[in-house]
């Protein structure tokens, strides 16, 4: 006889207030990320988990579609006028808990938001994400996914303005790098292993305190699930040191401060973990489907790139000379290429490199997954692959180079709004026009240091 799903939560439940008292947690931090990615949530104590593994626990809706500031674009009224701004229900993940080793006696859930019908809220970025993998599911396909990530590490330091470079650009991929940083590393490493995260590698970057950290493959929302968990421990392990870490794109205007991206690898898993991207009697190695998966993502890059480059910094990736690709194209093993095919067999992906370190991982997940996924389903065609280097030849579409043509280009793009869903592509886009408005009535340093002394 087996079990309902309803009976696997409660045992998953009952499991997690057994940890909570064996491990002496005396609170645990429920967490939602919000539109870009930021986790936001609340502190339960211990006392107080089982009412909120049962029941839920309280949290305003509109919060997680606003903007950084807590401020709600002019435009958009779905989960904020319209319903009253009420509460609506978090509930946890089991399969999330995490203990927090840097701060001793605290653990962390992931969430889902569901509003007073007891539905998910589909605009969550997390539900967004379930959607477009349900739909893989209903073909018969099963996403892997693997996370590089890049970010900056600083050491407060008054004479540069509070924050310099954890190391210096002459380091980039170097043992001194990392041993200047070591006990961020080891620290990193030991909160990863504590709180199950597959993490696998760590090392410098180009840039003047920039790392990569790469987790092993994984499929469904843990696979995510599990960066947005590294991410907070990065964050918060690098505070416990005296140190900063930043995921913002571009931290600093100087040529030592090139930009961090985040490339999501992927794979294509069939009902029986056969991977559906190879096929070794084809050139390249490469499956018709993963031509089409390819084709895809070529397809509905410009729509992907709202996403893919949330902020008004993300878009300085697209420039020649950033490792960022800058055109829409592909190729077998070539880096300056959008999407770059990795033939190994079993053991075949691609890489989308179109992604800014500030993405939101869910819906980053979710935009390449769903782009991909109609072109398998349209059977597209992504031509041949560029051999040449893409940052000095040009022969392809380039990239939208603003936040408003990213987000036009979004909200033209049918197939990736219907696969996201409606509601959240209206309510992002409206989120990230009032951000550049609010852009464009700033006057930069930049304006001010060129224009103010002489004009």
């Amino acid at each position: 006889m087996t079990s309902s799903p309803a009976d696997d939560a409660a045992a998953r439940s009952a499991e997690i207030l057994k940890r909570i008292e064996a491990e002496d947690i005396r609170n645990v931090r429920l967490v939602l990320t919000d539109l870009y990615g930021v986790p936001r949530g609340k502190v339960v104590t211990a006392a107080r988990m089982e009412r909120a593994l049962t029941e839920g626990h309280p949290f305003a809706i509109p919060l997680f579609a606003s903007n950084l500031w807590q401020r709600h674009a002019p435009g958009e009224h779905l989960y904020s006028s319209d319903i009253g701004y009420r509460n609506g229900v978090l509930h946890a993940d089991p399969l999330t808990f995490a203990p927090l080793p840097w701060t001793p006696g605290t653990a962390h859930l992931l969430t889902d938001l569901h509003d007073d019908a007891g539905q998910i809220v589909a605009a969550t970025p997390r539900a967004v994400l379930r959607r477009v993998l349900d739909d893989a599911r209903s073909l018969g396909i099963v996403p892997l996914l693997g996370s590089e990530l890049e970010f900056y590490v600083y050491r407060p330091d008054p004479a540069e303005a509070g924050f310099a470079p954890a190391f210096g650009p002459q380091s980039w991929f170097s043992v001194h790098a990392v041993g200047t940083a070591q006990r961020f590393v080891d620290e990193l490493d030991r909160a990863a292993e504590q709180m199950g995260l597959p993490l696998y590698e760590v090392f410098s970057e180009h840039g003047a305190g920039q790392f990569e950290v790469n987790l092993e493959p994984g499929s469904g929302l843990l696979a995510i699930d599990q960066l947005v968990a590294l991410k907070i421990a990065i964050k918060e392990v690098a505070q416990s040191l005296g140190l900063r870490a930043t995921f913002m794109a571009r931290p600093t205007s100087r040529e030592t401060t090139p930009p961090s991206g985040y490339h999501l690898h992927q794979a294509l898993l069939d009902e029986r973990g056969e991977n559906l991207l190879t096929d070794e009697t084809a050139a390249h190695g490469l499956s018709s489907t993963a031509l089409h998966y390819v084709a895809g993502q070529l397809a509905h890059a410009p729509g992907m790139t709202a996403i893919a480059s949330p902020t008004v910094t993300a878009y300085k990736r697209y420039q020649v000379g950033t490792w960022a690709p800058v055109q829409i194209a592909w190729g077998v093993e070539n880096r300056t290429a959008l999407v770059r095919a990795l033939p190994a067999g079993p053991s075949t992906r691609i890489e989308n490199r179109q992604g800014s370190s500030d993405a939101n991982p869910y819906l980053l997940a979710a935009v390449m997954i769903a782009a991909g996924l109609d072109g398998i389903r349209r059977s597209l065609d992504p031509g041949d692959p560029a051999e040449e280097n893409l940052f000095q030849h040009f022969r392809f579409p380039r990239l939208p180079a603003s936040p408003p043509q990213g987000v036009d280009a979004l909200v033209a793009d049918e197939e990736l709004a219907q696969a996201l869903g409606t509601d959240f592509t209206s309510t992002f886009a409206e989120v990230l026009r009032f951000d550049w408005q609010r852009f464009l009535s700033h006057v930069t340093d930049w304006e001010i240091s060129e224009y103010r002394e002489m004009l």
